[in-house]
């Protein structure tokens, strides 16, 4: 039986048909589907400090999809870097 992650189409699949995607500006609920972290979480780093970058466009708050991603990696790095230092 597949895997969730198999049914999901390849980076290079979505860029192929459309290369803006990474670039698209998305919302604060289109963020939490993506990293797993909860609308209020975000609000609260967004004021806090800390999250992933964000734009204010007028009222409206966007996130650039390579800039979420981005710094999913970075996280990853980071903790993965953590459990490898000595105690």
């Amino acid at each position: 039986m597949p895997s969730p992650h198999d049914l999901l189409p390849d980076i290079e699949d979505i860029l192929q048909h459309n290369p803006d995607w990474l670039d698209e500006a998305i919302d604060t609920p289109s963020v939490s589907r993506l990293t797993g972290v909860p609308v209020c979480t975000l609000a609260t780093w967004r004021c806090r400090g800390g999250g992933p970058p964000f734009l204010k466009l007028g009222t409206a708050v966007r996130y650039r999809r390579r800039t979420v991603l981005r710094w999913l990696a970075e996280c990853e790095k980071a903790q993965n870097q953590r459990k490898r230092s000595p105690q």
